[in-house]
């Protein structure tokens, strides 16, 4: 009896301790994640990466054929987002965003197309996210709860979903997943789901961060000749 007495003392005891960190702000599972995330964030000029994408179709329950390539993101000096998505497989195109625009060129068709992102400018940074944001500017953008740990090709990652806050975002994408190598804080795998239940998968493998680059990287050179359309 007294044996039990102890242990149920013990119990007690670390439960009021547990109580007593939380009132006193203690971090919760996703603030530590966000934290490390957030330290490497603090010397943040560029991410590259070799990536894989895949679209799930939920009226087909399947996805798409996936397409890989290299992913580049880093940051002009307004502090705005550039992003360059160089797909090479199973076809080439280019996806860049800069200037507040969004430009895909398809040499296959000779065509590119321009989108003209406007208001939504600041989107063009959930493809990139989980990569240099500040936790302060997520927290501000997102509800975010931590899901636990999975192995993501091998690498043990903590897994965080995150929901806009906003309507106008999470009308882009009503959820978005991140997994975060427990190893390097850098994101391993993105899920963006669309509202209708269509979502995206981006696999990225071999991040380095800081890889030196230009604004001019993020440029598309268009050959002459390209079929040129524009969307407002």
């Amino acid at each position: 009896m007294k044996l039990k007495i102890i242990f149920l003392v013990c119990v007690l005891s670390t439960n009021l301790a547990l109580a007593a960190a939380q009132s006193k702000g203690a971090p919760s599972k996703a603030d530590q994640v966000l934290e490390r995330m957030g330290a490497l964030g603090k010397d943040f000029h560029s991410f590259q990466a070799d990536f894989t994408q895949r679209n799930y179709v939920a009226v087909l329950k399947e996805f798409d054929e996936p397409e890989s390539g290299a992913f580049t993101f880093a940051r002009a000096k307004d502090g705005s987002a550039l992003l360059r998505q160089e797909f090479k497989s199973p076809s080439h195109k280019t996806l860049t965003i800069k200037g507040g625009e969004a430009t895909l060129y398809q040499p296959s068709l000779n065509q590119a197309t321009v989108y003209s992102l406007g208001k939504n400018r600041d989107k063009a940074e959930f493809l990139a996210l989980g990569i240099g944001q500040s936790p302060g500017k997520m927290r501000e953008t997102f509800d975010i709860s931590y899901q636990g740990e999975e192995k993501v090709d091998n690498i043990p990652c903590s897994v965080l979903v995150l929901k806009p806050k906003s309507s106008s975002a999470a009308a882009f994408f009503s959820v978005i997943t991140l997994w975060i190598s427990n190893t390097d804080n850098l994101p391993i795998q993105q899920k963006l789901q669309e509202p209708n239940g269509n979502y995206l998968l981006n696999l990225f493998k071999g991040g380095k961060l800081n890889v030196r680059v230009s604004e001019t990287d993020f440029d598309q050179r268009l050959p002459k000749g390209v079929d040129i359309q524009r969307i407002k």
